[in-house]
């Protein structure tokens, strides 16, 4: 018998999938442009595309004025979850190369499809 829990992840597994793989090719992608770039960071996991998305979604409820606010040690502001569950700098990280498709793609229709960039998202 199924949980809740289990069938919702089974839903989420391939968007989590479609998101780490999106991401780090398009983090590498970024750092192949540069010559000598940035120091580079690891790839990015299922498990930390999960912890992102369990950060990301309660933030329209806990409202803070910026983003780092959400992980600060001031006591009238602090909220645990947060720094527990992921480091600001890894999310921040993950928030700035998060992907959705791949933008060398061969065969894409950019001037006719809007939703170009969500579309493999939009059709799971």
């Amino acid at each position: 018998m199924s949980t809740p829990l289990s069938v919702l992840l089974l839903y989420f597994a391939e968007i989590i999938t479609l998101l780490v793989v999106e991401t780090n090719r398009y983090y590498h992608q970024f750092l192949d442009s540069f010559e000598d770039g940035p120091s580079p960071q690891r790839d990015v996991t299922e498990a930390e595309m999960f912890s992102f998305l369990a950060l990301t979604l309660p933030m329209g409820h806990t409202v803070q004025d910026r983003l780092e606010d959400y992980w600060t040690k001031m006591e009238q502001l602090h909220i645990p979850f947060y720094g527990q569950t992921l480091a600001r700098a890894r999310y921040c990280n993950i928030l700035r190369f998060l992907h959705f498709t791949d933008n060398n793609r061969n065969g894409v229709d950019r001037t006719d499809d809007r939703l170009w960039k969500i579309r493999d998202l939009f059709e799971i």
